[in-house]
């Protein structure tokens, strides 16, 4: 047998091992599943908006991480979820609802209002700690 028809023989068969092994493999990858937990554990608090005030009222938020706020406005007005310091101000009609997410730099004590409606009282207090 010639040296040619040797090398020739001999790669034809390692193609059809590296081909065959990589069929097998590409079936097991493809029944594993690999779940990862979410790197960023976002916090999540609902905050009902109704006709002249907020529910909680009081609302407390961790300095660490991001905290997604449900605004969910129950009232027959619109409303504003306002936080000045924050840099937060947010227009929410009447039955809709709006998902904002918080991600504070300072703790403290900031106001929250209701632009249209702080007069009637709508008011409360958003605490980063």
């Amino acid at each position: 047998m010639s040296m040619n028809r040797w090398l020739f023989r001999f790669s034809s068969l390692l193609v059809m091992i590296v081909w065959w092994m990589s069929l097998g493999s590409s079936h097991v990858f493809a029944s594993v599943t690999v779940v990862t937990p979410p790197t960023d554990l976002t916090k999540v608090i609902e905050v009902e908006l109704n006709d002249d005030y907020f529910n909680p009222n009081v609302i407390t938020i961790p300095l660490e991480g991001s905290t997604t706020l449900l605004l969910k406005n129950k009232g027959k007005n619109e409303h504003t979820f306002t936080v000045k310091k924050l840099g937060i101000d947010v227009v929410i009609e009447s039955g809709k609802e709006k998902n904002i997410t918080v991600k504070p730099k300072n703790t403290g004590t900031y106001e929250l209002i209701c632009r249209y409606h702080l007069l009637k009282g709508m008011a409360g207090k958003v605490i980063v700690k």
